[in-house]
């Protein structure tokens, strides 16, 4: 589909191409000026005013959204025949109006456009912005008194904004009527595509049809290991309540455990110092715990791995600076290992703050409190190392949790529910678009028309869209 930028000789239409090709425009930019133009105040003005009389969504009290239908159009809308020749991208007529179909399969597109505007203490609106699906389009602060070169001016950016601002009201309009005559909510249950929609599946559904994934997720899990993961969370012993604290810790009792974890892990160079095997697998950046990790993190040497006091003064008192010395297994933001040590008189001073335990409470905690460690690893890809270390650490002797781990067992036994998220929003970090009653869920993916299962998946409802009662 070619993405026209010739604002002033293309006539832009209501049509999904011509929406389209407008988004385009942002790519992952979007307009962002401190005071906007009075032409792009007048575009946007409309589509708050026709959205008056709309409630705001759920979780905030200052966005507004709607379901937009956009059609399609003809084939002419979406491309020219004669440019698509010549840039060698179709090479018949047949070929032409299957890339067509390909691209916009439906009648009608959907768009979900949000809006939302806040007010400063004096009730004075000091911000708007436009969203259509994913794309901010509009971000725009109201306040007064800044210099003019930060207002807002004439851009290509501020044309594609303008021009989607006049196209949209038709679209805003017809969902509005069908809103107050009753028929909207149904129609978006009943018709919008599933790509837009939020679901679960049983993961034991999805083995059954891929067996191949079950047995990417137990890779490097022994029987031994998983049979004894199984019994400490069968027994309770994976509860901090019931852990023996450590009263203190050391440097060198944290690479300790480190490298216990390595090795039932049967990562290389178990062979070198527990240092230099935190230093092979950990992420680096260890705020000047060993002196020897990053260059920014690398303090004034390192501590002296065998004092007490050492460590009590860099846990409580180091200079934090982005530092991940818990990530002992490298990986992504979502895709490693983490080896945690918490000291609990600082978890019950908190508590105590929080209102959770008692005065009489916070001082035993303090009495007989000291540090544990814990495990954390949910990714589907590392979750078996994390069990992995959390065993070996426990059959060490020493106090550890596994965070989540009912719901890493529930994962292993297929039992735990499988999240579906629109297509247009990654899959991960979702865990807040699902209700508790689906429990802990770890893993999220997307579904396509190929996929068998689909049958399977428990919908969510839609979130009801509602008019705001007027006296």
């Amino acid at each position: 589909m070619g993405n026209t930028m010739e604002y002033d000789t293309y006539e832009y239409k209501l049509v999904a191409p011509d929406v389209d090709r407008l988004l385009n425009t942002f790519g992952r930019d979007y307009l962002n000026p401190s005071v906007p133009s009075e032409v792009l105040m007048e575009a946007m003005a409309p589509l708050f005013t026709m959205l008056r009389d709309l409630a705001p969504v759920e979780k905030s009290d200052e966005v507004k959204s709607i379901w937009l239908m956009v059609p399609r159009g003809e084939i002419t809308d979406y491309d020219s025949y004669e440019d698509l020749v010549r840039r060698q991208e179709v090479i018949g007529r047949e070929e032409y109006e299957k890339m067509w179909l390909e691209d916009y399969p439906e009648q009608m597109k959907w768009y979900e456009l949000s809006v939302s505007e806040s007010y400063n203490k004096s009730g004075r609106r000091n911000h708007r912005s436009v969203m259509l699906g994913r794309t901010l389009i509009i971000n725009a602060m109201l306040e007064d008194g800044l210099p003019e070169e930060e207002h807002g001016g004439n851009s290509w950016k501020e044309e594609a904004a303008i021009l989607l601002c006049k196209l949209l009201p038709a679209a805003v309009e017809h969902s509005m009527q069908m809103l107050r005559e009753g028929t909207y909510n149904q129609y978006v249950s009943d018709h919008l595509p599933y790509w837009f929609r939020t679901g679960v599946i049983k993961r034991n559904v999805l083995w059954a049809v891929a067996p191949e994934v079950r047995e990417s997720i137990f890779e490097g899990l022994s029987d031994e290991v998983y049979d004894c993961f199984q019994t400490l969370l069968e027994s309770g012993e994976n509860d901090v309540k019931k852990l023996r604290v450590m009263p203190s810790m050391t440097g060198a009792d944290f690479l300790h455990a480190c490298a216990v974890g390595y090795k039932a892990c049967g990562y290389k160079g178990t062979e070198l110092p527990e240092v230099d095997q935190y230093l092979l697998h950990a992420d680096g950046r260890d705020e000047g715990l060993t002196g020897k990790g990053d260059i920014m993190h690398r303090g004034n040497g390192g501590i002296d791995l065998y004092s007490p006091a050492a460590w009590d003064a860099w846990y409580h008192h180091r200079e934090q600076h982005g530092g991940h010395p818990w990530e002992v297994c490298r990986g992504g933001n979502s895709t490693h290992v983490d080896l945690f040590v918490v000291d609990s008189r600082q978890e019950a001073d908190w508590d105590l703050r929080l209102g959770k335990i008692t005065q009489e409470e916070a001082e035993r905690a303090q009495r007989d409190g000291g540090y544990f460690f814990a495990v954390a690893g949910a990714a589907w890809n590392r979750s078996v190392e994390a069990v992995n270390f959390y065993v070996a650490i426990h059959d060490a002797g020493m106090p550890v949790v596994l965070r989540k781990a009912e719901a890493i067992l529930t994962r292993f036994r297929g039992e735990d529910m499988v999240g579906v998220v629109p297509r247009d929003i990654i899959p991960s970090y979702c865990e807040g678009m699902f209700p508790q009653n689906y429990g802990v869920i770890l893993d999220f993916i997307h579904v396509y028309d190929e996929d068998c299962w689909c049958d399977q998946i428990e919908w969510l409802p839609e979130e009801e869209t509602r008019l705001i009662r007027r006296e």
